[in-house]
């Protein structure tokens, strides 16, 4: 990882703990916020993979496949965007959906690199935490104060693993 992936990371981390917090201290107050930077967030990232497509992954073998993610996540930024006039309700299931299917992809990360012989226990137990707050925050749905300190909660867990993951050592492979 360069010097610049870890700055991001740690930005990126540091900006999910402010949000973490502002969901505890101030709650539905900061509600249309945390959808707004969700949203543009989702739509950055989007518009960041498009760009890079066009002037360069389209010659790239699998290529497409940075198409499809850069408009998946500009698609899932609009819809994002939209969730300001929904119900509170909806938003905290969409919220720990989100968790949920990032601790999943962190499980499927895991045990690809367990497949290939590399550190893989980490990310299993930082996929397994996020999906169990995602669990917790669906059985506690019917108390809107308690989902949101739990997704805070979550967020601020989850920020701090990946500051952990950044400045963990990890193997260099080479190919001779």
């Amino acid at each position: 990882m360069t010097i610049w992936q870890k700055v991001k990371n740690v930005l990126l981390a540091v900006s999910m703990i402010a949000i973490g917090v502002a969901m505890i201290f101030y709650g539905e107050k900061a509600y249309f916020v945390i959808i707004a930077l969700f949203s543009i967030a989702l739509e950055i990232m989007g518009l960041r993979k498009l760009i890079f497509y066009f002037s360069m992954a389209r010659h790239m073998v699998g290529g497409r496949n940075i198409l499809f993610r850069g408009i998946l996540f500009f698609d899932f930024g609009i819809f994002t965007g939209s969730l300001v006039w929904v119900p509170k309700g909806y938003i905290l299931v969409y919220l720990a959906g989100t968790l949920a299917f990032s601790g999943v992809v962190n499980i499927i990360g895991a045990s690809e690199a367990k497949r290939i012989e590399s550190s893989w226990k980490f990310k299993t137990f930082q996929g397994v935490v996020k999906i169990l707050f995602a669990i917790i925050c669906l059985i506690f749905m019917r108390s809107e104060v308690r989902v949101v300190d739990i997704c805070a909660i979550g967020f601020i867990l989850s920020a701090v693993m990946s500051i952990a993951n950044t400045f963990r050592r990890q193997q260099v492979i080479t190919i001779d």
